[in-house]
């Protein structure tokens, strides 16, 4: 979903870090002070949005990561799974949009992007959903139009099952494609 002169890449040494605001002060220092330990401890792995023009500039990023839920705290069917202590997740992290960047349709390519990266990883490795701790109510709003739910319990973290990951790419799959 991200297309010329667009491309997410991993995250790499020749990237600006320092020039990278979104207005939420915790993301802009996360990727400023500590995603690079993050990636030492393999805690994370940390995606960006690049212009083809501007290869170091930072536009936007995300972060994933594995993560695991008790079968008592997941959602629907995923909590009658008694075989497993832990059904395996992957975690939205991070999820950042420079400020000059915002509005223009940029953070919906880099979710839906996410989400593609996510249905290719499921196929080598097995987890049941994707996680996202939403920071606040303009978040959730947005996470909301790609599907995801509040987890029971748990109204910040939400989640969107496998079926329904593939059902929303498909979904904005036959939609026109933002600027």
């Amino acid at each position: 979903m991200i297309e010329a002169p667009y491309r997410i890449e991993p995250l790499g040494s020749h990237h600006d870090r320092a020039a990278f605001t979104c207005g939420k002060p915790e993301l802009d220092r996360y990727l400023r002070e500590v995603v690079s330990q993050d990636r030492r401890l393999s805690l994370s792995r940390c995606f960006v949005l690049v212009h083809q023009d501007e290869p170091a500039r930072i536009l936007g990023y995300y972060t994933l990561s594995n993560a695991a839920l008790r079968p008592e705290a997941a959602p629907g069917k995923l909590a009658r799974v008694r075989r497993y202590d832990q059904i395996g997740a992957l975690l939205l992290g991070r999820f950042a949009l420079d400020i000059n960047q915002q509005g223009r349709g940029l953070g919906r390519r880099m979710l839906l992007h996410m989400l593609q990266h996510a249905a290719r990883l499921e196929e080598e490795s097995g987890f049941a959903l994707v996680l996202v701790d939403s920071m606040d109510k303009e978040a959730t709003t947005f996470y909301r139009k790609f599907g995801f739910q509040p987890l029971p319990g748990t109204p910040q973290r939400m989640y969107l099952l496998l079926k329904d990951l593939r059902a929303t790419l498909q979904t904005f799959a036959q939609q026109p494609s933002c600027p």
